[in-house]
């Protein structure tokens, strides 16, 4: 039975149905160059930059940036039986107008010419990676998901966990194409996006794929690039989906309950507080914090600890979701003080102080 496709997302994902085994797939639409970021926006009208971008594939695409079109009721959602979402054009950063809109900086939106129009004078560049990117993206996100949700369609998602490969699959003397710190700069980002969808979707909605397969193509129809994969991935992703439509199809039939999404812990830009108490007894030293939001205790999220000795950091407990910290107590010392620290799904940070007590 065919089932029908929409793809909002890069050629990471339009590139699977090339295959010859696709056929099963009708693609309705696809939406690409267009950050989640960029939703929260009010659409933006300029015919004259868009006639300007030479191809009719390109230019559709700033088009679609530029309208929101992925929100309006022109959209085919209610016709999709599979919605398949990837991330990897959210390496481009944003344009904030001076119209009061934002679009996505791609390289198509450069063909355009747009930058030299007077219109948008002044405008601000959002830099992929900043505090203010990922709270728009995160908003855009919730935006398109509670889209979804009205249109019941959100069981009907697939996100193709993908990350930037940092090698080719075959050995080779062609120098790599991007340095391995913008990829290690583009998988943390890549990394957060998806650990937040994990919290409004379900594990079985989530393609992963073993680092083996994420390796680069060299010879690659678009060229070499840190996404432009291995055949192997192409198809062991088509396999994926394709488990994933036969599941969805019996749990449907089953009319099981929809799984249950994990809740964010409290956002630190929202007034969470944090508390921290410590205490020592003859060889350990124990220490709490607490976290509240609007007079609520809260016991889940993000928490670190230091042990400080006379001033300096002497031993730490990383980031994990414990609010208990335990340090084996110094035998020489003047003071001694633990700091606690919490940062929510942004991972904007927030910390405490206190005194060491004897018991």
């Amino acid at each position: 039975m065919t089932k029908n496709l929409i793809i909002y997302g890069s050629c990471v994902s339009r590139d699977i149905f090339n295959l010859e085994e696709s056929r099963d797939f009708n693609l309705l639409e696809y939406y690409a160059r267009s950050s989640m970021a960029s939703l929260c926006s009010d659409a933006y009208d300029n015919p004259e930059a868009l006639e300007k971008i030479p191809s009719a594939f390109r230019r559709r695409m700033v088009a679609y940036d530029f309208s929101k079109e992925i929100l309006s009721e022109k959209n085919q959602f209610d016709n999709a039986d599979v919605i398949l979402i990837d991330l990897i054009d959210e390496r481009f950063d944003l344009i904030a107008l001076p119209s009061g809109q934002t679009i996505t900086h791609s390289n198509e939106l450069a063909e355009s010419g747009i930058f030299e129009d007077s219109s948008i004078e002044g405008f601000r560049t959002i830099s992929q990676g900043s505090m203010e990117r990922r709270q728009l993206w995160f908003q855009g996100m919730q935006k398109f998901l509670a889209l979804l949700v009205k249109q019941k369609k959100l069981d009907r998602v697939i996100v193709n966990k993908v990350f930037w490969s940092s090698a080719f699959e075959k050995p080779s003397e062609t120098t790599f194409p991007i340095a391995p710190i913008l990829i290690d700069k583009a998988n943390a980002e890549l990394a957060w996006m998806y650990e937040v969808l994990s919290h409004e979707l379900a594990d079985h909605q989530f393609l992963e794929f073993s680092p083996s397969l994420l390796t680069a193509d060299e010879f690659h129809r678009w060229g070499a690039s840190p996404f432009h994969y291995c055949e192997g991935y192409y198809k062991e992703a088509l396999s994926q989906i394709k488990k994933a439509c036969e599941s969805s199809a019996q749990t449907q039939s089953e009319t099981e309950p929809p799984a249950e999404c994990r809740s964010y812990s409290p956002f630190v830009s929202k007034g969470a507080k944090l508390t921290v108490a410590a205490i020592k007894t003859d060889g350990d030293i124990f220490a709490h914090c607490s976290l509240v939001i609007e007079g609520r205790l809260h016991e889940t999220g993000s928490f670190a600890f230091y042990l400080v000795v006379d001033g300096v950091r002497r031993d730490v407990r990383w980031y994990d979701g414990s609010q208990d910290a335990r340090f084996r107590t110094p035998e020489t010392y003047k003071t001694l003080e633990v700091m606690a620290f919490y940062k929510d799904v942004f991972e904007e940070q927030m910390s405490a102080k206190c005194t060491v007590a004897s018991m």
